[in-house]
């Protein structure tokens, strides 16, 4: 029997062989639930009643065990042969039959029937698949502390998309105050935050679809939310701050330094860990996962500060190592095992084989080319279990960076089953006030989805197509290749690669009247760029989206694209402030007002939509503050012309 190759089925499974014949559900057919372990197969066959209700508008009764009387449409039949997650399908003159040996895999049998379904209604072709996942852990990391906290509603949305794509794993990334820590509510009291309650609620909707919620609470780098209160000040390594050093960011955007607020513990001072191990004890209770993902990234201060004189000792690695196991200490007295990212302990390879071999390491990389193959490879060498951690391309970037999410997410997938990964983590961020709209970051969680559960067979997988039918139901058929195209637009800058940025989302953090980074574009790149995000904008006119937020998802694509569009202009605008003498269009700088003015009042109106509203002001910021530097630079025009 040929393998299918016109089946539109993603992730892709293993095994799809199919033969000649059709099976037509009958209206009065049965889900029927036989053998061993019949009942761990009853939350998949209520899944399946639901998609039957949903799709071919039957709802088919569930009947325990096969009678004479009992017509089958669907059997879920147990297995114990099967390994956890893994299913068969077989449809044939006999009906629709899903073997199992989990509840897991059931329920991943009926997620895959469900895009059968969608595809053939009630007239289904004969088939035989095989599957089961590449990656035991298939998971997606979501920012929720810069400066975009969704609403449970908004989460919600996510996971039943997570659960579609046979993700298993969420983390809710946690810097600052975006949980509201029961012993500190001065810390969030005037923020938004996500209550320990509403973690019982998003704890219990993901273990309904077999999905698990991990507690990820950064412990070491990135507390500047806690360090720049005077409260906890003393307990940083540098409590005044310090100058990043000058290969750890880019020139042309921060040409005088850039200075860090304290954001690094102290790793000598035993107040940190009773600190610590208070806000773990405020976080993990509500979390049923015996995960528990401490960060632990980018430690920039570590032996700068207070302990400059011991790492100069002992080595910087070796502070950081202590620090680690220190909070590993913490994290088994409550009974969970350690995620960390992996990105300091990699700088010492010959630490690594010093880590406890019962902590998780995370290895995360967003570009291209990030060395997924090299590093995972001294992880597994050690003995270490880790997971590979790539991106969505989505922050700071408007709109997205669909060739390098593409390959990133690819690159880790290969590297990650070929050395032997736990575990698969899709991550989408937030830095620099979290622009990018939610479905900026789709084609990544549907793409790393279908890498996490069978790298080879996903390799190509039809990201558009799923996104067209699965996610937004366009009638045109056109929207999936549209966010795609729409997260390329990077292309067409200046060729300058910068890692985690687009030049448009730089030029719009940036100080007015640093025209060093504009000065990297020529005009005919700013055309070019115009035309390009012109012929996205217009294509947005014929999309037929039946998806319950549609209006929304449009809104929202046309923000992001008048966000590059005023970045185009304002570029354009920083080539005048650079001319000798410098050549100003006084009506520029007013339309530039004025379009800001509108692109804010659009993002503040979207926002709302799907976050809370902590997070906004604080986001616009930049914006606003741009906003002020324009009309400075119209008065100063308007006082010239009067002189």
């Amino acid at each position: 029997m040929p393998e299918v190759v016109h089946l539109q089925l993603l992730p892709r499974p293993q095994k799809v062989m199919v033969s000649e014949g059709l099976f037509h559900i009958p209206a009065k057919g049965s889900i029927v639930l036989t053998g061993e372990a019949r009942m761990s197969a009853l939350p998949a066959a209520r899944r399946l009643q639901q998609t039957a209700s949903e799709v071919i508008r039957l709802r088919p009764p569930v009947s325990i065990g096969l009678r004479p009387a009992t017509v089958p449409a669907f059997i879920f039949s147990y297995n114990a042969l099967l390994t956890e997650g893994a299913y068969e399908l077989h449809v044939n003159e006999a009906g629709i039959t899903a073997a199992y040996g989990s509840p897991q895999g059931a329920y991943y049998a009926a997620a895959t029937l469900k895009q059968l379904l969608v595809q053939y209604g009630r007239t289904v072709p004969y088939l035989h698949i095989q599957d089961q996942p590449d990656f035991a852990a298939r998971g997606l990391m979501l920012d929720i502390s810069r400066n975009k906290i969704p609403k449970l509603e908004t989460l919600y949305r996510i996971i039943d998309l997570m659960s579609d794509l046979k993700l298993n794993q969420l983390q809710l990334y946690i810097e600052g105050a975006p949980f509201a820590y029961e012993s500190f509510p001065q810390v969030w009291e005037l923020e938004t935050p996500i209550t320990g309650e509403e973690i019982l609620l998003l704890d219990a909707y993901c273990r309904e679809r077999y999905i698990e919620l991990v507690p990820n609470q950064n412990s070491f780098g990135h507390m500047e939310g806690w360090l720049t209160r005077p409260e906890f000040n003393s307990l940083a390594e540098a409590p005044d701050g310090f100058m990043l050093p000058d290969h750890m960011y880019n020139s042309d955007l921060y040409p005088d330094g850039l200075f860090m607020h304290p954001g690094t513990f102290d790793t000598e001072d035993p107040e940190v860990l009773k600190l610590l191990g208070t806000m773990y004890d405020d976080l993990l209770p509500y979390f049923t996962s015996d995960i528990f993902n401490v960060g632990c990234d980018e430690t920039y201060e570590v032996g700068l500060g207070k302990n400059k004189a011991l790492a100069e000792t002992s080595g910087k690695g070796e502070l950081y190592l202590s620090f680690l196991q220190k909070i590993q200490d913490l994290v088994k007295q409550r009974g969970k095992t350690m995620q960390f990212w992996g990105d300091i302990i990699i700088q010492y390879p010959e630490l690594i084989p010093r880590l406890p071999k019962d902590m998780i390491a995370m290895e995360w990389g967003y570009g291209d080319t990030h060395p997924f193959e090299a590093d995972t490879l001294k992880f597994r060498e050690a003995g270490i279990p880790f997971y590979v951690c790539p991106g969505t391309s989505s922050w700071n970037s408007l709109t997205g960076r669909t060739d390098n999410m593409l390959a990133n997410l690819r690159n880790a997938a290969v590297h990650g089953k070929r050395n032997g990964a736990l575990g698969y983590l899709i991550t989408d961020w937030g830095d620099f006030g979290h622009w990018q709209h939610l479905p900026v970051s789709y084609a990544g969680f549907v793409y790393g989805a279908a890498l996490a559960w069978n790298v080879e067979g996903n390799l190509e997988a039809d990201v558009a197509q799923y996104l067209n039918t699965a996610i937004f139901r366009d009638r045109s058929g056109t929207i999936g290749q549209l966010l795609l195209d729409l997260g390329n637009y990077y292309k067409l800058e200046s060729g300058t690669l910068h890692p985690n940025d687009t030049e448009m989302s730089m030029l719009l953090r940036s100080n007015l009247e640093n025209v060093r980074l504009s000065g990297k574009l020529s005009g005919e790149q700013l055309d070019q760029l115009e035309e390009y995000v012109g012929s996205l904008e217009a294509r947005l006119e014929p999309l037929a989206l039946e998806c319950d937020d549609a209006g929304l998802v449009v809104e929202e694509l046309n923000s992001g694209i008048h966000f590059v569009k005023h970045a185009v202009k304002l570029t354009r605008l920083k080539h005048q402030l650079a001319g000798d003498p410098p050549q100003l269009d006084a009506a520029l700088i007013q339309e530039q007002i004025h379009d800001l003015d509108l692109l804010l009042h659009q993002y503040r109106q979207l926002w709302t939509q799907r976050n809370r509203l902590g997070g906004l002001e604080q986001s616009v910021s930049k914006l606003v503050r741009l906003r002020g530097e324009y009309a400075a630079l119209a008065a100063k025009l308007s006082g010239a012309a009067v002189e």
